[in-house]
């Protein structure tokens, strides 16, 4: 097998020499340096995964084992050694890897939140978005950590319970709106989707959580909120009548009338019409 790789016809032909004629001088001198220590120290070298660049510059790759070889007196005087070819081996680790980095590089720069919790809802991976949000300066902090680990024990317990429905329906629950207050004691609302992590057999590992940031949104629409209560305030307490219209535009977009869409309570008093028998 060996004597095939080297591209000869017979075994013996590679008798007498030496990687440096086969294989590239920076692999055939580490393969010497390896063989010169093992002489030197008796110890063997098991198992290593070594790149081997030929001539032409293809590349293989070789799982080898090297021992001492030594005569009847136990006098080392060579090397002996096994390579077993793990090329596609390697190509597979290698795109398996090349694809993890490309999925960490993904989600680490997705700015909503991406964790995965084991079935006692520990954090297994945690996102950049994740960990910096709840005040970690590493995922590292924050692995193996739970919610009663970081917020207040109420709002702990609400997620500890769609965790628990998660796990228990092994149904996805999505949409799930949260007020949280981070450890920094900031004010925050996220929604969050939630779903079972089967491993390859089926069984129930744990799940993964997406959850986006609505903060800005929620502060806007509670703005929203506060300016239309106070706005209604002042409307209702106005001693003048006070009616608001829309136009109202026949099939050619030419105005034909208007039409009441609030009053206040003046006009009531005056006309004897509720607000929502004007209104239309």
């Amino acid at each position: 097998a060996q004597a095939q790789l080297f591209g000869l016809d017979d075994p013996e032909e590679a008798v007498g020499k030496t990687d440096f004629d086969f294989f590239t001088e920076e692999h055939a001198q580490q393969a010497f340096d390896d063989e010169q220590r093992i002489i030197r120290t008796g110890e063997p070298i098991v198992n290593l995964v070594e790149k081997e660049t030929w001539p032409d510059g293809s590349i293989t790759w070789v799982s080898t084992t090297k021992v001492p070889l030594r005569d009847s007196t136990g006098r080392t005087i060579g090397t002996f050694g096994i390579s077993r070819d793990v090329t596609e081996q390697k190509r597979a680790e290698d795109a398996l890897n090349q694809e993890r980095i490309l999925l960490r590089t993904l989600i680490d720069n997705i700015p909503d939140h991406i964790y995965v919790k084991d079935t006692q809802s520990k954090k297994l991976v945690a996102n950049r978005t994740e960990y910096t949000r709840l005040g970690f300066k590493s995922e590292a902090e924050l692995i193996g950590k739970d919610d009663f680990d970081i917020f207040p024990r109420e709002q702990a317990q609400e997620f500890w319970e769609v965790d628990q429905k998660v796990f228990r329906e092994q149904k996805p629950i999505v949409d799930i709106v949260n007020h949280i207050q981070t450890p920094d004691g900031k004010e925050r609302w996220l929604q969050s989707s939630k779903m079972p992590l089967f491993n390859t057999e089926g069984v129930l590992i744990g799940l993964v959580g997406i959850g986006r940031d609505i903060t800005n949104f929620k502060l806007a629409e509670r703005a929203l909120k506060e300016s239309e209560e106070k706005f209604r305030t002042l409307f209702e307490s106005m001693t003048e009548m006070v009616v608001l219209h829309e136009l109202v535009l026949d099939k050619q977009g030419k105005p034909i009338n208007y039409r009441i869409t609030d009053c206040n309570k003046v006009f009531s008093k005056i006309t004897g019409l509720s607000r929502d028998s004007a209104v239309g």
